[in-house]
């Protein structure tokens, strides 16, 4: 009875627990509910913090994109403010240029025009008629002088004046004046216009001064419009053998002016450049032409194809001057040939008194760099460049002994008519045949007076020399007796090898007798295989050397055949190179003849 007392107050107290529990749990959900509800307010709070933050970030994307459109428009700004700047100086500078100008050189403009006016025939022909009184014209060069007394053309103009009211003693004085002022420019002023006015004798004596004040290290534009009206004959016989003299005297290094440059010897001054230039127009020998002769004569080949090079020299020349000068070296007979029409003259005198002095050629450049920069808005690199491509190429003073050069070797490079490169022709023509005779003579030094052949470790020499005769079916026998001589010891070299055959029987019926019956079966096989390749290498020895001797023969046979067709080609190829090589070295007797006719100064 007290146990049933027991158990139904410890399942009451269960049941308290369990009622305590399911009170426990309810009181846990409540919690949890509101957990629940705590969690939805913090991610609603997240979210809200989410879509504010994607605000700021678009807010700061757009404050950078600001950022950098003001960046870029200040940048823009200050590099067109840098180039409105620039601008601006290039305008104040380009004003300041133009009043100096105008102020320094604004007489200058109309010295020219008075000069252009005075050396003009139908002048000439009015103050001759009296339609213009000479004093005006004494006047006007006067005035001229006291304006411009710095200036060659001022005296230069009064000069023209003085002629033509026959004052030789002031004439005199104003042409020593011009020619102390610029030597070079009044000489060559006073000749063209001599020229034009038909006295041919002054206007050579003239011209004669003008070349002897020359440097023939820099020579202007001037020289090259000069040469094209003296070789028409523009100027007269005696202008035109006046600047043959010059021209021959500049190339034998013969000038009156102290340059400090050094000159070469007499017919020498441009021998290394000619040499160089004829070295160019050499043929050259490809890889297929004389394989044969390249792989037989070893390094011999090298001097054989530099000499061969060199050889053509006279030919190539010879070629290269009949394509520039199709007429011949004189042309067509001088007697024959029409006077120029004077148009180069008349270009030469007018370029000379347009061309600008050296003061004015400064400022006038630096003026056009201003321009430049202000058709570019101030873009100093596009400017500059602009400018360098505006400038004239050929300004430049050129060498004497270039403008021979490329008159006769390079006409595009220079502007030089037909005559005028004659004219150099004949100038730089001594020293032409004196470098081509030396490039011959190297080449006839370079050949040897025997080539080594050598074909399958066999060699012979050929002769060079065309008195000796080439006995080249003796040389291919003797080659071809030398391979059948070898293939004959080879061929007797081949023996039965008897300490071979003895060894490898003895061993074999060693292992056959004592090793093989008793041993397991695996070593058995083994042993057994040996003793048979040893028996089967004995057989081969003793058996094998008739087909040994025959395939020595037949390889010595092909190995005869391959050589004696390697020198025979290399023999016929050695015939047509040296009978080239002597033909390319007579074709400097045709050069020669070719200009035969050229008196050297």
């Amino acid at each position: 009875m007290d146990d049933g007392l027991d158990l139904d107050s410890a399942l009451q107290r269960l049941g308290e627990r369990i009622q305590d529990v399911e009170e426990g749990q309810g009181r846990h959900e409540e919690k949890l509910g509101d957990f629940r509800e705590g969690l939805h307010d913090v991610e609603a709070g997240v979210m809200r913090v989410s879509n504010e933050v994607s605000g700021v970030r678009q807010e700061i994307s757009g404050l950078e994109s600001a950022v950098n459109d003001t960046r870029q428009t200040l940048d823009a700004f200050i590099e067109q403010y840098g180039r409105d700047r620039e601008v601006s100086k290039a305008q104040a500078e380009l004003s300041r240029l133009t009043t100096e100008w105008h102020a320094n050189f604004g007489q200058r403009k109309q010295t020219r025009a008075l000069a252009r006016g005075l050396v003009h025939t139908l002048t000439a022909h009015a103050i001759y008629r009296s339609v213009v009184n000479t004093a005006t014209v004494r006047a006007c060069s006067e005035e001229r002088l006291l304006l411009e007394p710095t200036y060659w053309l001022a005296p230069a103009t009064m000069a023209v004046a003085a002629k033509f009211r026959d004052e030789e003693e002031q004439g005199e004085r104003a042409r020593a004046h011009a020619c102390a002022l610029d030597a070079a420019k009044a000489n060559l002023f006073f000749s063209l216009t001599c020229s034009r006015l038909g006295d041919e004798t002054e206007a050579a004596a003239w011209m004669d001064l003008y070349l002897q004040s020359l440097d023939p290290d820099e020579l202007g534009q001037d020289f090259l419009i000069v040469l094209d009206a003296i070789a028409g004959r523009e100027l007269g016989e005696k202008a035109l053998g006046y600047t043959q003299q010059a021209m021959a005297r500049w190339n034998r290094g013969g000038s009156p002016l102290p340059t400090g440059t050094y000159y070469a010897s007499p017919g020498m001054r441009g021998g290394p450049h000619l040499e160089s230039r004829l070295r160019n127009l050499c043929s050259r020998l490809s890889e297929k032409r004389y394989a044969a002769l390249r792989a037989t004569c070893g390094d011999q080949w090298e001097v054989l194809r530099g000499g061969w090079e060199l050889a053509t020299v006279a030919d190539k020349t010879l070629t290269h001057l009949e394509h520039m000068f199709p007429d011949g070296f004189d042309g067509a007979d001088v007697a024959d040939t029409p006077v120029g029409s004077g148009g180069h003259a008349e270009s030469a005198l007018e370029h000379l008194i347009d061309q600008l002095e050296p003061d004015e050629a400064d400022m006038r450049e630096e003026m056009r760099r201003l321009e430049r920069v202000i058709e570019h808005g101030g873009d100093l690199a596009a400017a500059e460049t602009a400018h360098e491509s505006s400038m004239s190429a050929d300004a430049a003073p050129v060498a004497f002994m270039t403008l021979l050069d490329q008159a006769v070797f390079e006409p595009e490079e220079v502007r030089l008519g037909q005559p005028a490169r004659r004219m150099a022709l004949h100038a730089i023509w001594s020293d032409l045949e004196v470098a081509a005779q030396r490039l011959v003579a190297a080449s006839r030094d370079r050949l040897p007076r025997h080539i080594k052949l050598s074909v399958a470790d066999w060699g012979c020499t050929v002769p060079t020399d065309p008195q000796l005769q080439l006995q080249a079916g003796q040389i291919i026998d003797e080659l071809s007796t030398h391979i059948e001589r070898q293939t004959q010891v080879r061929s007797d070299a081949v023996v039965r090898r008897w300490p071979r055959v003895i060894a490898a029987s003895v061993i074999g019926m060693f292992t056959l007798a004592l090793v093989v019956p008793f041993v397991d079966d695996t070593a058995r096989w083994v042993f057994t295989l040996l003793t048979i390749g040893l028996f089967t290498g004995a057989a081969w020895e003793f058996g094998s050397v008739p087909f040994r001797k025959k395939r020595i023969r037949e390889q010595g046979d092909q190995l005869r055949h391959e050589a004696v067709a390697t020198m025979d080609k290399a023999l016929r190829q050695c015939e047509d190179l040296l009978e080239d090589w002597r033909d390319a070295v007579e074709q400097l007797d045709l050069l020669t003849r070719w200009g035969e006719n050229h008196k050297r100064d």
